[in-house]
């Protein structure tokens, strides 16, 4: 039994190592200044505060570390295993930038620099979001050359809602903006800064 224990010990230190070496393989040893790396994923960042001593530091703001977006990551072991230092993440002796993930955790990151795919299906289009494809027929608002008005089934105070329609190359706040609900008709201009709402017709079909 006794033997049994120590070689399960010892599997699961074999095991940890060699999720840290994998990581490691195209880098035997960590840069000095750090690696450039690419986030496979969205990871959470910790912005922390740095006292003397160490281990009194203390957490004062939480990031996104996009994926697809290209970091140096530097790898330290103790009291913070996974460190960014480079872009909005610099790290220096008042912060530091702690990616919150474990020490044995390699999944979120590519050593050097590559182009991630996006997975989403929208894109950000002035507030508000774009089909990326043709083939998108989920979208809810376009743009009308011949009146020159936007039409939507939402209001444009909706960002969360409203996705323009691929190919779309409209700046929405220089348009009337009409929300069509059934057969009445709101219309909202965009003036000192924000959205204003205006009647509202019957407009039957």
């Amino acid at each position: 039994m006794k033997n049994r224990k120590w070689l399960l010990l010892i599997f699961a230190a074999i095991g940890a190592w060699l999720t840290v070496s994998q990581a490691a393989s195209a880098h035997t040893v960590w840069n000095d200044n750090g690696n450039w790396v690419t986030m496979t994923r969205d990871v959470k960042v910790l912005k922390i505060h740095n006292t003397v001593p160490r281990y009194k530091s203390y957490q004062v703001a939480s990031y996104t570390a996009k994926k697809g977006s290209h970091y140096k990551l530097e790898h330290w072991g103790v009291e913070h295993s996974w460190v960014l230092n480079s872009g909005k993440f610099n790290s220096n002796d008042r912060y530091t930038y702690v990616v919150s993930a474990g020490s044995m955790s390699t999944s979120w990151f590519k050593f050097g620099i590559h182009k991630i795919a996006h997975t989403s299906k929208y894109k950000s289009f002035h507030g508000y979001r774009i089909a990326r494809a043709k083939s998108d027929l989920t979208f809810n608002t376009f743009y009308i050359k011949f009146t020159h008005d936007i039409v939507s089934d939402y209001a444009p105070t909706q960002t969360s809602k409203v996705i323009f329609k691929h190919g779309s190359h409209v700046y929405p706040k220089r348009h009337e903006w009409d929300k069509i609900v059934g057969d009445y008709v709101t219309s909202y201009t965009y003036k000192s800064g924000a959205w204003h709402k205006g009647d509202t017709m019957y407009v039957p079909d």
